[in-house]
């Protein structure tokens, strides 16, 4: 992947940064959704420092990102548990059938 210069207006800054190309259009998006919480959370609560309410916000975002991840550890937890369940089931089934051979005999 090769990056390009994108430039974003994130808090009223111009960013230059470089990323791959196929990530503008998140980056722009997640440019614009961080804009959003940190003009809500000044509006909210009446902090006028920038950087308080930016660092509020990525308080936030974080305790977000850390509730997600155990989300999906539980959940990960979960399917494995199935999985191992599921492939004794089978397991167990394969040997039933392996130990029930049939003899015919002719007559």
């Amino acid at each position: 992947m090769s990056s390009k210069l994108i430039e974003l207006t994130f808090l009223g800054q111009v960013l230059r940064l470089n990323c791959p190309e196929e990530q503008h259009e998140t980056l722009r998006e997640a440019a614009k959704e961080l804009d959003a919480r940190v003009t809500e959370m000044k509006e909210r609560t009446g902090i006028l420092q920038v950087d308080k309410a930016l660092a509020i916000v990525a308080l936030n975002l974080n305790f977000e990102l850390m509730q997600e991840k155990e989300k999906t550890e539980r959940t990960e937890n979960v399917l494995k548990t199935q999985i191992r369940q599921l492939t004794e089931s089978l397991e167990s089934l394969a040997d039933s059938a392996t130990n029930q051979q049939t003899t015919y005999e002719i007559q």
